[in-house]
């Protein structure tokens, strides 16, 4: 691995205080660097390390951590399909040779796997709320199935995370995280955010469209062989047997399942003034805040009093035509959160790669 390397000086701290002799432990990293983040081109971290291994003997490792689809497009809005692995490979190549780190395609192939996220994104473009779905899975009670050690719902309502023993699930907004990145990318759920910043002007403004990404996150080489072995998968974990979409597609349905089953889905769409305002969002004829509000008071009034005796009221302070002006605000939101859920379940058995042209083609 060491021959492997052109770069020694770039690590932090440099490989060239290594002596010739010197067959203990030592650890540097490599990192993009400040230029390649203003330019906004994405490069893997690198970690190398040195280990003793007896007598005047050590054994050298590199690390490589990296997210593939921005290898591959320069962002993770885009997904990846089975057909990318030889230019994604090709590409992984080239990005680790401008940092001056040059490796065989068939070393990158076979490469030993310790970690992998599993992920899928979903776009919304019918006013669907990221948290509101967030909200809705965090009713689940997953404690049945995980041996949870802490559970996340944080930054205003866009990041559900769920810590366990054998795993990390992450579920959150994904233009949110974006726009957190803008102020501070430590705060962001999301690494290196700062390749596809531009992302931003393409579609958070714009409406309806919102993007929640769901992610299973495997940490260790034996966490991550235990958990793809819950799901049929028995190869060694190189990075040309665990990069498959249906693996990714089992993985990521068995704990989205988990969810599904814990969720108290009776509750998800009833009278409670979050889950009707909710439901009211997704109206597609609302002509902003004022009217949601306006709405939502009117559903939770109607609910418990008399329509007569609500509209004698405002007839008697405003009218007689009163009741006619407000005949629009008595309409009641469809209910559509449980459906939400059956939507998500229905885009991860078809399991179809987003691609940023799509989402650009409903804005």
């Amino acid at each position: 691995m060491d021959r492997a390397l052109s770069s020694r000086a770039n690590f932090q701290p440099t490989l060239n205080a290594i002596s010739e002799d010197y067959f203990g432990y030592f650890k540097a990293v490599l990192n993009p660097s400040a230029i390649n983040k203003k330019l906004g081109k994405y490069q893997p971290r690198l970690t190398y390390t040195q280990r003793p291994r007896g007598y005047q003997r050590a054994a050298y490792e590199l690390v490589i951590e990296l997210s593939l689809p921005k290898i591959a497009y320069g962002n993770n809005f885009d997904e990846l399909t089975d057909t990318d692995f030889p230019r994604l490979v090709k590409q992984l190549r080239d990005t680790l040779k401008e940092m001056n780190i040059w490796l065989f395609t068939h070393q990158l192939e076979e490469t030993e796997v310790r970690a992998v996220h599993y992920s899928k994104n979903f776009v919304f473009t019918d006013y669907t709320s990221c948290s509101s779905v967030l909200q809705m899975l965090r009713t689940a009670d997953i404690s049945k199935t995980y041996d949870v050690q802490s559970t996340d719902f944080r930054n205003g309502g866009y990041v559900l995370h769920i810590h366990s023993n054998s795993l990390d699930i992450a579920i959150y907004d994904k233009l949110a995280d974006l726009q957190q990145s803008k102020t501070s990318e430590k705060r962001a759920i999301e690494k290196d955010n700062y390749v596809q910043l531009d992302m931003l002007d393409l579609i958070a403004p714009k409406k309806p469209v919102s993007v929640m990404r769901y992610e299973v996150r495997l940490n260790g080489k034996k966490k991550t062989r235990d958990a793809l072995a819950a799901v049929g998968f028995t190869e060694p974990l190189t990075l040309k047997s665990v990069y498959s979409a249906e693996l990714a597609k089992k993985l990521l349905q068995n704990h989205w399942q988990n969810f599904f089953d814990n969720l108290p889905k009776l509750a998800l769409d009833t009278d409670d003034p979050d889950k009707v305002l909710a439901n009211i969002l997704r109206s597609k004829e609302l002509t902003g805040p004022t009217q949601a509000a306006a709405r939502l008071g009117m559903a939770l009034l109607l609910k418990d009093s008399e329509d007569r005796y609500v509209r004698t009221l405002f007839e008697n302070r405003f009218g007689k035509h009163a009741w006619a002006r407000l005949k629009p605000l008595t309409k009641q939101p469809a209910k559509v959160q449980y459906k939400t859920i059956l939507n998500i379940n229905k885009m991860l058995e078809l399991f179809e790669p987003t691609k940023i042209e799509d989402i650009k083609d409903a804005i």
